[in-house]
């Protein structure tokens, strides 16, 4: 064995050079799976997890052929230069790619969403579909595919609609100022106990007057839900209301002008 190992060290440059890459391919390879098991293991995303395995062995590649080349004594001072200076140039050049895969590495570890929530960012809002290590895919209500770069979902504001449990309803109901206010309320809290999805906690079913506004009394409602059934119980709760204020006689005012005529 060490007869062998003499012949490979004093052997001609190139073929230690290609063994020493071989051998440290190999070995390479054998960190670049503990790695992976390594992830496996923890909470990271799977994308986040093979970025992290792929710039490994992207950067293990370079090492190892820099130093094969060294060991077959050619100098890689030119070479070190020559990637450096490329790298610098293909940082210059991806600059907004380099940004978004940050941002990506950002969302990947702090989850402020995972796929399947419905979020807000600016004029855009949907489910989400995918979330790359670049660019995080939403599928808006009505169906469209929209593409947003990781840079902006990590430094704007978002909205996460999904991520808590519960959702409060929030209702605003305009009554004449003809009507009796606290059977208006009352009839409201009927409206709420016909909602099974409603739920007592954290807080009861709320009703006040909010404004009074130019034709009408407006009424706020406040109820709670869960959050799967948030549009459910927002719609049904519209349509109740409107039932039990035509069965206890309260108006629904619509807009209207008076418009008064003096003859000189």
């Amino acid at each position: 064995m060490k007869n062998v190992y003499k012949y490979i060290i004093s052997g001609p440059p190139l073929l230690v050079a290609a063994v020493v890459f071989v051998i440290g391919l190999i070995l390479l390879i054998i960190f670049s799976k503990l790695i992976e098991k390594t992830l496996q293991k923890t909470k990271l995303d799977i994308s986040l997890q093979k970025f992290f395995v792929k710039t490994f062995n992207i950067v293990g590649i370079v090492i190892l052929l820099i130093c094969a080349l060294s060991t077959a004594g050619i100098s890689t001072t030119g070479l070190i230069a020559g990637f450096s200076a490329a790298g610098a140039a293909v940082a210059l050049a991806l600059k907004d790619s380099l940004a978004n895969i940050a941002g990506g590495i950002v969302l990947l570890i702090t989850h402020p969403f995972v796929t399947g929530d419905y979020i807000e960012i600016g004029e855009y809002a949907g489910n989400v579909k995918q979330i790359d290590i670049i660019q995080t895919t939403l599928t808006t209500v009505d169906n469209k595919t929209i593409v947003i770069p990781n840079g902006l979902l990590s430094s704007d504001e978002v909205v996460n609609y999904t991520k808590e449990p519960l959702r409060r309803v929030d209702l605003t109901v305009p009554i004449s100022y003809d009507n009796d206010v606290e059977l208006a309320k009352k009839s409201v809290l009927k409206a709420a106990k016909r909602e099974e999805r409603i739920l007592n906690e954290p807080d009861l079913p709320f009703v006040r007057v909010k404004e009074y506004s130019d034709s009408c009394v407006n009424l706020i409602v406040k109820v709670w839900c869960k959050t799967e059934d948030y549009w459910d119980v927002h719609y049904n709760m519209i349509e109740l209301i409107r039932e039990c204020f035509k069965q206890d006689g309260i108006e629904i005012p619509y807009q209207r002008i008076d418009v008064h005529v003096t003859k000189e």
